[in-house]
């Protein structure tokens, strides 16, 4: 017996935000390590910019059928503002 009323998770959606959550903390110890990496960019259109990598490789694989779909609007956003979250109490925490 199966629960009809069950949503469907993504599973791209789930592994954006699992990304978007790991690489708010590396960048984080980067720019500790590296402050000068901030000074031009500052530190979440770096994490935008892995969103977009990530997004793009999705969209081809979608295409060629190999995803079951492309990435939805509120994954996206979702995924970018945890990332975000965690970037920014990480570098709190860091000092």
């Amino acid at each position: 017996m199966t629960d009809a009323t069950r949503p469907n998770l993504p599973l791209p959606g789930i592994v954006f935000v699992a990304v978007m959550l790991v690489t708010g903390v590396v960048l984080a110890l980067v720019f500790k390590a590296h402050p000068a990496l901030i000074e031009a960019i500052p530190g979440l259109m770096w994490l935008l910019g892995v969103a977009l990598v990530f997004d793009i490789g999705v969209n081809v694989l979608a295409m060629q059928g190999r995803v079951e779909g492309a990435l939805p609007m509120t994954w996206r956003a979702g995924g970018f503002i945890a990332g975000g979250l965690v970037h920014v109490a990480t570098t709190a925490l860091l000092g």
